[in-house]
């Protein structure tokens, strides 16, 4: 039966409205996004992050047109059929300069398409939710032709605004109260938009990981052993915070090799279930080799494991660490943790010097934390000549004069909400 694309992009059309109608939170990524440039503007991250949402608002009042790769009446065009589909656009909405292609990474030879629609002064914005797109299709098919914007669930500022709270921190114990009660909330259910709307966390959490863990990646890459993979997906997940190894992951699950390993940990980026952060080193090999692995969202750290044995300075340290690959493009910097003789969280890294080293406690009340907390910063300092010295904690704010060196304590609840917080 022939595809009807005209019915196809009428049905999508439709569905226009209801973007630009639902609850709207201002997301710190819009300004990054130009859909007057010339080049392909890309927004990825991992699904339901509200990447269509954003589109779809940027370009609202502009002659555009759009078309959703993520309908399965549109799964596997193929790329001389796209033509087909770009004359159903033309006699939907008439004219356009504009063409938002959603989950365009659905599609092979996708890139053939856009390079055309290039060269026919099409402003184009493209959308998806995996990372493959953003880095090794993007930089080999249209070769510097594009701008990339990576949407990640909500900041705590952004989570602030979407529950209607005040995000300014007043002086009284009260709003410090407060505050630190919805943080509490906060990392507990995550940052996920349809959890913030009212979506029960654990039930929307376990079925969208699920899904995507299903249909984005074991689909996708024709993964054997399903149910190894989805035990090593959960077991990622739920180590947050740590430092991983391949030979460990394929000696735990037997898998055939390291490269095995890798490759699974490889398709859990790509959708955006995890990051992971490499090792500083002035050796490319070892900051290729070592890498700490955390969640998307901590929504999800909470279903992967046993909820009632994660550490809550884990999910602290998750968070901080998502703030700050949030921002890392924007404000040019980037991010490593540092392990020698000891160990620093997050070493921010720009201009090729260290701006930045930060640590993460849940407190520095027991004595032997403190200790242990302020040693690394000063051992680091030392051996990489860094001056900026910080420890983000739940509750304490304060400086620290040791042994020479300055170190600032932050509540994490002012320094999420602090708009620029790397220290240069």
């Amino acid at each position: 039966m022939e595809t009807n694309y005209i019915q196809i992009v009428t049905e999508q059309r439709q569905e226009i409205p209801e973007f630009l109608t639902i609850g709207w939170v201002e997301r710190e990524q819009e300004p990054a996004i130009n859909i007057n440039s010339k080049l392909v503007q890309v927004v990825t991250g991992v699904r339901r992050s509200g990447k269509s949402t954003l589109v779809h608002r940027a370009l609202a009042g502009k002659p555009y047109a759009y078309a959703n790769f993520d309908d399965e009446r549109l799964a596997g065009i193929s790329a001389d059929r796209l033509n087909d589909l770009l004359e159903a656009l033309y006699s939907v909405y008439g004219d356009f300069s504009y063409l938002f292609l959603d989950e365009i990474q659905n599609v092979e030879n996708w890139h053939l398409f856009v390079n055309r629609l290039l060269r026919n002064s099409i402003h184009v914005v493209l959308a998806g939710s995996n990372s493959k797109l953003l880095s090794r299709e993007l930089a080999t098919h249209l070769t510097g032709r594009y701008s990339p914007v990576e949407l990640y669930p909500y900041s705590f500022r952004e989570y602030l605004n979407a529950r209607k709270s005040t995000r300014e921190i007043e002086p009284t114990a009260k709003s410090y109260g407060l505050l630190i009660n919805q943080f509490n909330e906060y990392q507990q259910t995550g940052g996920l938009p349809e959890i913030v709307s009212g979506e029960p966390a654990e039930a929307y959490a376990t079925n969208f990981l699920e899904a995507i863990i299903t249909r984005d990646i074991i689909y996708r890459y024709g993964i054997r052993f399903v149910r190894t993979f989805r035990e090593i997906a959960k077991y990622l997940i739920s180590n947050f915070g740590k430092e991983i190894s391949y030979n460990r992951i394929k000696n735990q699950f037997g898998l055939g090799s390291e490269n095995t390993a890798k490759n699974y940990v490889g398709y859990l980026e790509e959708a955006w279930l995890v990051l992971t952060l490499p090792k500083f080193s002035f050796k490319n090999q070892e900051t290729l080799r070592y890498r700490k692995i955390y969640s998307i969202d901590t929504a999800f750290c909470q279903i992967a494991g046993n909820r009632f044995s994660i550490n809550s300075g884990r999910l602290l340290e998750n968070i901080v660490f998502l703030e700050l690959a949030r921002n890392a493009k924007s404000e040019g910097y980037e991010v490593f943790f540092y392990k020698k003789n000891i160990e620093v969280d997050f070493l921010l890294y720009k201009d090729r010097q260290v701006i930045e080293l930060i640590q993460v406690a849940e407190t520095l009340t027991d004595p032997r934390t403190r200790k242990r907390e302020i040693r690394a910063l000063i051992c680091a300092s030392q051996e990489l000549s860094a001056s900026n010295l910080t420890i983000i904690t739940l509750n304490e704010q304060s400086e620290i004069e040791e042994s020479g060196f300055n170190i600032k304590v932050k509540r994490v609840t002012t320094w999420l909400l602090d708009k620029r917080k790397v220290r240069t």
